[in-house]
């Protein structure tokens, strides 16, 4: 028998928490988990479990197997990124609503053009438009904030004044019960604005106590409680943290953990639905009688067990105007993957990719489920950062009340032609038009109309398989470079024994950030190589503030290429990723990473260009071996392309042979007058030989006179970026360098230090861990 001396000490729920710690509570023994600053207690008996027998094929995860609260340890990744990322968000909130509350003592009812410089509203070219910039937003907010005593009492009440009441029993003001899923939290908020006379007397002859602005967050599916925590203890301007679960236990869990961390004053937990909450926030708002009305949320983070589609509309609803949206997948079986196209578009309202980019699809993807539910309303969508993790994607967005805005959301909307059983391109099409026009009065608007479709051909004119259509899907920009650089300048000079996992965020989001073709440089010279990022010093309101992206701008090239995957088309060895970077930057284009995919190429260059690369590539540095490649192959059409073949005779027109030849073979093998069609189209798109012919009927020469004005207009607006070369060579004649110092220098041209861009998972069976076991939902805990 062990002795009294051998047994481990357990502490109470009051004992000081630390790594490690057993805690019995009751008559459960709890061990206690340190993430970043908070501590989470987890049953002992699923801190450590006993190593389970392998599961075999079809055999479904028992009820004993699941943990009695979601805890997965795998995404911690995720919460660090989030705390750094909804901080760097909150110093602009609080720094707008204290240059509100500057603006109101002074008197002023609306921000003079230089306090709107200052926030970075003129970084942007001026668009006629009612979208809230931040400018606009300092005025509405001023305007504002005599109307509803309400909202601004609870704007200037300080952060130690938060109520401390936490019960699940949901009463109105006047005693009466109130059943619904908001729980404690409308009795919380109805307790807070019942204030008698008296007490407003005392109030006024106080001291008057510094004013603090108030900045709330939602954690809508919150389990152990553990976010919740960390934005608590960690973000020191969040003023009141709402953790929200249907689960009784864990509610239970929760209110354990926000105990022993002493939080009680500032993290509340809510049991009820996810849904039915946010749909009641915000609601009475505004409204004298309804004191119990929950403000609008300045940050709403979904971090749901799959997919966060049934959650959308409620949660765009229950941001605050100008407020960040963050939300998880972990779904990417559905939106990355081309297994459950129904599902994808019963979820995502599009069609997934099938490709390498199939990631950055299902990012878009995602991205226009949040733009269509929050378009409906008025509510136009800012992506902020958009990252493919490991098995799941996670998006900030941030939500604007702007309805002109949201009349750019068609022409940011696309739909992409994939030969994603041939060679591997792309060409993708708006569903709609947008034009600039400038007015008498200088200012630039936008006119609407319908796009010209299609941009191609039933078959793909690079090797002449077929093509499949993706989408709709988002096609403006995945980032908010100034976010990114907030964040890292807060991961220069974060703890890394709080933030583990900074060296991963540090890299990853180095890489995001220089995904943005723009931030290139010239194509032809490399930038300057710079220093590694150091944290940000200035301690000006306006280095806190982030300004919006351009409302009407559009990615111009989308997705990205792996150099293995067109190695393998050709059957061919696989180029360095240095000496294609190398090659592009000396034909004049830009190249990048992406960071969704190690050894990806994101580029302005034309696919017929990447093509050129790669037969140049195989006649100079990797010849196939004959026979290597069937004349059914999609290699076969890519290479038939060559310049020996397409150009053989001194003033022929180039690419007149191929096309002879490619003609005969449709009417040889063609099984029908539609079938013959389609092959000749394609043919025709292969060989470049439509744009030479002189013998063109007059509608189509109007035709191409049209394209080439609208694309002309395109190249002039202001919203489109990474202009390719000016000068349209034909592919075959591109003197293509493989140069790969052009192609370290390219690749280095941002930063010296070695970043950690692509982790290599550290343990097997990373991923998604087994659902946790939901019990008494339906029972209120007393």
């Amino acid at each position: 028998m062990a002795s009294a001396e051998e047994m481990p000490k357990l502490g109470t729920i009051l004992s000081p928490p630390k790594q490690g710690q057993l805690i019995k509570h009751g008559s459960t023994v709890y061990k206690t988990i340190q993430e970043g600053l908070a501590y989470i207690l987890v049953d002992q008996k699923d801190a450590e479990p006993a190593k389970p027998p392998p599961l075999t094929q079809n055999q479904k995860t028992t009820e004993g197997d699941r943990p009695s609260v979601f805890y997965n340890p795998i995404q911690q990744f995720n919460r660090d990124l989030s705390v750094l990322a909804i901080r760097a968000y909150g110093e602009h909130a609080t720094a707008i609503k204290q240059k509100k509350r500057k603006l109101k003592l002074k008197g002023r009812k609306t921000p003079t053009k230089k306090a709107k410089a200052d926030e970075g509203n003129e970084t942007e070219k001026p668009i006629e438009t009612d979208a809230p910039s931040v400018g606009d937003q300092v005025k509405a907010e001023s305007v504002g904030a005599g109307v509803n005593k309400r909202r601004r009492e609870d704007e200037e009440t300080p952060a130690e004044n938060t109520p401390l009441k936490k019960t699940c029993t949901e009463t109105r003001s006047n005693g009466e019960d109130m059943a619904g899923p908001v729980g404690e939290e409308i009795a919380m908020q109805a307790k807070d604005v019942i204030v008698t006379e008296h007490t407003e007397k005392v109030a006024e002859n106080a001291a008057p106590k510094p004013w603090t602005p108030s900045f709330t967050i939602l954690d809508a599916l919150s389990a152990s409680g553990l976010r919740a925590l960390r934005y608590a203890k960690e973000i020191p301007f969040a003023t009141r943290v709402v953790g929200n679960d249907l689960s009784a236990a864990a509610i239970e869990s929760m209110k354990l953990n926000v105990q022993h961390n002493g939080l009680e004053d500032r993290v509340h937990p809510n049991k009820g639905d996810a849904c039915a909450y946010m749909y009641t926030v915000g609601r009475a708002q505004g409204s004298p009688n309804e004191p119990g009305g929950i403000p609008k949320f300045d940050v709403v983070d979904l971090d749901p067990y799959g997919t966060a589609a049934p959650f959308l509309d409620a949660a765009v609803q229950s941001v605050a105007d100008g407020g960040l949206l963050c939300v998880t997948c972990t779904d990417a079986g559905v939106f990355a993957g081309a297994g459950y196209p129904e599902k994808t578009f019963a979820l995502y309202g599009g069609i997934p990719i099938r490709g390498s980019h199939s990631h950055e699809g299902g990012l878009r993807l995602i991205l226009h489920a949040i733009g269509t539910a929050a378009g409906k309303y008025g509510l136009a969508i800012e992506p902020m950062l958009s990252l493919s993790i490991d098995f799941y994607a996670r998006v900030f967005v941030r939500i604007h009340k702007a309805p002109i805005e949201v009349k750019f959301a068609a022409s940011k909307t696309m739909i992409s032609f994939n030969c994603d059983h041939g060679c591997g391109s792309w060409k993708t099409q708006r569903l709609a038009e947008r034009k600039p026009q400038t007015g008498k009065d200088g200012k630039t608007f936008y006119s609407y109309g319908l796009a010209q479709g299609p941009t191609a051909a039933p078959n793909c004119e690079h090797c002449g398989f077929k093509t499949h259509v993706a989408g709709p899907m988002w096609a403006g920009p995945l980032h908010n470079p100034v976010f990114i650089q907030r964040i890292l300048d807060l991961t220069a000079g974060a703890d890394r024994d709080t933030y583990q996992t900074c060296p991963r965020i540090e890299g990853m989001l180095t890489t995001a950030l220089e995904e943005d073709l723009d931030l290139g440089g010239s194509a032809k010279e490399p930038t300057p190589e710079a220093e590694p990022v150091q944290p940000n010093t200035n301690s000006q309101e306006t280095s806190l503030l982030i300004p919006r992206v351009d409302p009407a701008l559009i990615e111009p090239y989308p997705f990205f290429f792996i150099v293995s995957n067109l190695a393998r088309v050709l059957r061919t060895s696989t180029m360095p990723e240095i000496q294609f970077h190398g090659a592009l930057r000396s034909l004049g284009y830009k190249s990048t990473r992406s960071h969704a995919k190690p050894n990806s190429i994101r580029t302005n260059a034309p696919w017929e260009v990447v093509w050129e690369i790669m037969r140049e590539w195989v006649r100079l540095k990797s010849p196939i071996k004959p026979g290597a490649l069937s004349d059914s192959t999609a290699g076969a059409g890519i290479l038939r392309r060559n310049r020996h073949t397409l150009n053989p005779i001194p003033g022929e027109v180039p690419g007149l042979k191929a096309l002879k030849r490619d003609l005969l073979t449709a009417v040889d093998s063609g099984r029908s007058i539609a079938d013959i069609t389609m092959m000749v189209q394609a043919a025709l798109y292969r060989s470049g030989v439509h744009q030479s012919i002189e013998i063109v009927d007059r509608h189509t020469l109007e035709g191409m006179e049209k394209n080439e004005s609208n694309n002309e207009v395109q190249s002039n607006d202001s919203s489109t970026r990474a202009g390719s070369p000016s000068t349209c060579q034909d592919p075959s004649t591109l003197n293509v360098v493989f140069d790969g110092e052009l192609g370290k220098k390219a690749l280095n041209s941002h930063r010296r230090k070695r970043l950690k861009r692509y982790q290599a998972n550290p343990r097997p069976n990373w991923g998604p861990i087994a659902r946790a076991h939901v019990t008494n939902t339906t029972k209120d805990t007393k």
